[in-house]
């Protein structure tokens, strides 16, 4: 071989293994840059975050939509605005406009991950994306019977949440939770009396006097009350099994009185792929008989077990006693 072409074959080589290594370099330098992970809550003030195969705006790249209260880990931050991200909402890794990301604060009082009960006399408690009262901050609407873990109390008035039924975080106002006992069953005593009225309804009513604006519940003829505390010479406070709830009733329409009696009843909780679960007034799969909907999440009071499949309950999100398929109750 000729010294020139020697030479020109050398060249070539090495002009083929420098192309390869830049091409590593530039393939090395595309690739995410490992960080300690993080979670995140999407926060835009509408529509939505996209989730993208890329680090680029771009329609063609879009693999899913992340609405305010949906959350991420962060697996890499890409770079100053695209971070590279796990939604648990899709179950699949992808981009993210790391401006419209919000860190799920991890500094929490010594209640942090307990789970508090939602409790309203009407409508419904708001998950809030601020600790404010704001309706263009919003992000679900939680109702009484319904359940949080609270993640952080450093806040009097509000407290940042995880709602399980709504699958967000977000803060709420926390003189609408009440703690949640860690036994597995609701317990109620008291003296058992019978509601006796010669038409219409005994009220249930919120304080000692009769004003209509402080009902909070009918009971009928036959409907039974367990008292509580009889210190007042007509109003006395009762727990109302029917209803699930306490308050006062006027005693001159109560009857009877036995021997203190407690009411036990295990308590389990609903879980549905998709849809609800019916309250029903019968052991029977009926859309005429469907008197209210149970999500995942809510409990009930089972009160009888012996149909295999459709137990007798009560629904304190509902305030009613019927029947649920017991197959969707953990």
């Amino acid at each position: 071989m000729k010294e020139k072409d020697f030479s020109l074959s050398l060249f070539f080589k090495w002009g083929i293994l420098l192309i390869a290594a830049l091409a590593l370099a530039l393939a090395l330098k595309a690739q995410p840059v490992s960080a300690a992970s993080g979670n995140y809550m999407v926060v835009v003030s509408s529509g939505y975050l996209a989730l993208r195969t890329a680090p680029a705006y771009d329609s063609s790249n879009e693999i899913g939509e992340l609405y305010t209260g949906d959350t991420v880990t962060v697996s890499s931050y890409y770079n100053s605005t695209y971070w590279y991200v796990y939604s648990p909402k899709y179950s699949r890794y992808g981009y993210v406009n790391k401006n419209y990301l919000t860190a799920i604060s991890s500094s929490s009082s010594s209640s942090s991950s307990s789970t508090w009960t939602v409790k309203v006399a009407t409508g419904y408690l708001a998950l809030r994306t601020a600790k404010a009262y704001d309706p263009s901050n919003e992000i679900g609407c939680l109702y009484t019977g319904d359940t949080v873990q609270v993640q952080n109390t450093s806040d009097s008035t509000y407290w940042y949440v995880y709602a399980p039924s709504l699958g967000k975080y977000g803060y709420v106002n926390r003189n609408y939770l009440y703690q949640s006992s860690s036994s597995s069953t609701t317990t109620v005593s008291g003296n058992v009396w019978t509601v006796k009225v010669q038409s219409g309804y005994l009220a249930l009513r919120t304080a000692k006097a009769y004003d209509s604006s402080n009902e909070i519940g009918c009971l009928y003829t036959g409907d039974t009350v367990q008292v509580q505390n009889t210190s007042d010479a007509t109003y006395w406070y009762v727990y109302a099994p029917s209803l699930g709830k306490y308050g006062y009733v006027n005693r001159n329409y109560l009857v009877g009185g036995s021997t203190t009696t407690t009411a036990s009843y295990p308590t389990r909780t609903v879980r549905v792929a998709t849809g609800y679960l019916a309250l029903r007034t019968a052991k029977a799969y009926d859309f005429s008989n469907e008197i209210g909907c149970l999500y995942t999440g809510d409990t009930v009071q089972v009160v009888n077990t012996s149909d295999a499949t459709y137990w007798y309950v009560y629904a304190p999100s509902l305030g009613k006693y019927g029947y649920v398929n017991c197959n969707y109750l953990y």
